[in-house]
């Protein structure tokens, strides 16, 4: 009997706990007691039609498992009419009750548990509580990009629906213009696509976890790496362009095929079909063929696309944005297809120019923002907390279906491990029906994902931030649509005179932005020292996107200072000054800094690269900082050459611009 007194003392610990852990999403209804619940005497029974769940469980908490029900600590019922997605969560004296409608709420309610975890080892456990939860939002999903950049790997894949299921994520659109394989059409994007046995393996992954994994494909624009392909450029109503010709009788011949194939692959109900950005037959309609009629058209293949759909059973979904060229185009929109609106600014208006039109016809609707790192090496944090927290107002007052959080890779270079935590942010917001506190995100976030280095990992992400922050004063002034952002002036060339005297006026943001980036490698090296596994492939990533961060500003800082220092002494003092010393000095020199730090980043940039994507488009980014490499070292042979082949003493009477014209 005192035996069994003493367990029971060291199993349920009743005490006071002040330490509440952050819960990402919030729960509808929570209501904490006194006590604690210690993990180390948990007892869970595994059986039914739940066990991946109770596996989970079992796996978060290490709970031991009995052979009876009656034996164990943990009780579960999925039963009853209801939101799929409830759950009911009670920890007690009494061990942990979990009711649920199905097993999706089952399996929140194991997500829940693994955010209310405090403590370690014999000490960890659970606060007492009791938990209602469900969904302000039916569908909550992220679009993943797998068409503009690099491919993620399929195991990169599963760790991102792994991730997004704690956030109680339900979909994952999977973004495809080319990049699927489909048969029959196997030289298209060989060696760059998903093969259908992958596809199959993602889906039934995303389907133990509760995910509907969603086609989501280009069916009238954004198809040039089809049309590309001289075999398949007679479907183009261009010349080799981005958009099919829905009047040539082949177009529905193939995309027939298309869907067939397609439906076998994906289990879902749904499929968005995209229908964005159709400009280059609205162009061609007024400037090369006046018969062309371009509403027309989109609204009959549209309805085309629809009708094969639904003979698979499958709900379409379309954008929205081409009501810019064509108003009234809502109030003809087949109605059995769900209009997407999306808008990725941080904009009210902008918003409401594309959600107005849908009110007015009272559609059912889902609503689409973005994570604004298509055109930075790290997203622009406040420009994507802003557009998320906008469309979810905006979507929550007018009874949105679903919300859609997208990640764009158009700009190739940038990892996609940076944009983890505002996929996050907007997945919590639409579980929530409103966006999470942006003040104390990043720190509750850390706590969630990297409990053992949290603080260095939150300074790291708000430096980050930042860092963005410092550079958007900079760089991108000219490159809508480019992208747009940071990225693709990063590598251009520092010596033009716009760059230089950009350097001149923003010398002062481009200093903060190196010292910022400085600061954060520090917290992600403490990071590393500390963590292992995944979690330190994950950190590497994020040290790699900094100092590429770091480089762009370095390279700008770099060309100014070589150039000032070679005018003002030549040009200035008239004597050489040991300038080439300074600049050119093959060891510590300022030509040798950029040389260095781009040869050891090339290297890193790759293994970084190869750690969350397929092989492909490496070489094109690889390709750059060869470039970029033969940029400073042709610069470096000029400035030796020409001290060479004078005297010592000579002093050069033309600008460093004049004398050496740096150049790719």
């Amino acid at each position: 009997m005192l035996r069994k007194v003493l367990f029971m003392v060291m199993f349920f610990v009743l005490v006071l706990d002040n330490s509440r852990a952050a819960l990402l999403p919030a729960p509808r209804q929570i209501v904490y007691g006194e006590g604690r619940l210690l993990l180390s005497g948990v007892t869970v029974f595994i059986g039914g039609a739940s066990r991946f769940e109770l596996n989970e469980l079992k796996k978060i908490t290490g709970a031991r498992v009995v052979a009876r029900p009656e034996l164990a600590s943990v009780r579960w019922k999925v039963e009853g009419e209801g939101d799929r997605e409830y759950y009911k969560l009670v920890v007690d004296g009494k061990g942990i009750k979990i009711n649920a409608h199905s097993s999706t709420g089952l399996f929140y309610a194991v997500q829940t548990i693994r955010q209310l975890i405090t403590g370690q080892g014999r000490e960890a456990g659970l606060p007492f509580v009791e938990i209602e939860d469900q969904p302000a939002l039916a569908y909550r999903g992220v679009m993943m990009d797998m068409a503009h950049g690099g491919l993620l790997t399929v195991d990169e894949i599963k760790r991102q629906i792994e991730f997004l299921s704690r956030w109680k994520v339900n979909q994952y659109y999977f973004y495809n213009e080319v990049s699927m394989e489909l048969k029959g059409y196997e030289s298209l994007n060989y060696g760059a696509s998903y093969t259908q046995e992958q596809i199959k393996e993602i889906v039934a992954f995303g389907k133990e976890r509760h995910m509907d994994v969603i086609p989501f494909v280009a069916f009238y624009g954004h198809l040039h790496d089809l049309l590309k392909r001289e075999k398949y450029s007679g479907l183009a109503i261009g010349k080799y362009g981005e958009e099919l010709d829905p009047r040539n009788p082949e177009v529905r011949v193939v995309l027939k095929d298309w869907i067939k194939q397609y439906a076998g692959l994906f289990s879902s109900p749904f499929v968005h079909v995209g229908f964005d950005e159709t400009w280059e037959t609205n162009r061609m309609s007024q400037e090369v063929d006046s018969s062309i009629h371009s509403e027309q058209l989109w609204l009959q293949h549209l309805d085309f696309v629809q009708h094969e759909w639904a003979k698979y059973g499958k709900q379409v979904l379309a954008w929205t944005d081409m009501n810019s060229y064509y108003p009234d185009i809502l109030s003809k929109f087949p109605k059995d297809v769900i209009p997407v609106i999306w808008e990725y600014a941080p904009d009210t208006q902008a918003i409401h120019h594309y959600l107005d039109p849908v009110l007015k016809e009272h559609r059912t609707f889902f609503i689409q923002p973005a994570v604004s790192g298509w055109g930075h090496i790290y997203p622009n944090a406040d420009y994507t907390y802003d557009n998320i927290d906008l469309t979810l107002k905006a979507g929550m007052e007018h009874q949105t279906l679903g919300y859609i959080t997208s990640v764009w890779t158009d700009a190739v270079e940038p990892f996609i491990r940076p944009s983890w935590m505002f996929m996050a942010y907007g997945c919590i917001g639409a579980w929530q029906g409103k966006a999470p506190d942006k003040g104390t995100f990043t720190g509750d976030y850390t706590d969630i994902m990297y409990p053992a280095v949290h603080e260095d990992l939150s300074q790291a992400l708000s430096g980050l931030a930042r860092v963005i922050d410092d550079l958007s004063k900079c760089l991108g002034k000219n490159t809508s649509n480019l992208p747009g952002g940071t990225i693709v002036e990063s590598w251009s060339n520092p010596f033009l005179p716009y760059y230089l005297e950009n350097t001149r006026v923003h010398w002062d943001d481009l200093k903060k932005a190196r010292k910022e980036c400085e600061e954060v490698e520090t917290h992600l090296i403490r990071a590393l020292r500390v963590v292992g596994g995944e979690d330190s492939v994950f950190i590497h990533s994020l040290l790699v996107s900094a100092q590429l961060l770091h480089y762009t500003a370095t390279r700008f800082i770099w060309a100014r200072l070589m150039s000032d220092r070679w005018d003002e002494a030549m040009l200035g003092k008239k004597k050489n000054d040991f300038v080439y010393y300074d600049i050119g000095y093959i060891c510590h020199g300022y030509i040798q800094d950029v040389m260095d730090e781009s040869g050891e980043l090339k290297d890193a940039y790759a293994t970084a690269w190869l750690s969350e994507n397929m092989p492909y488009r490496l070489n094109t980014m690889l390709g750059r900082f060869g470039v970029e490499y033969g940029l400073w070292q042709k610069l470096l042979l000029k400035v030796l050459d020409y001290r060479i082949t004078h005297e010592a003493s000579h002093v050069a009477t033309q600008s460093f611009q004049e004398l050496f014209r740096p150049e790719f």
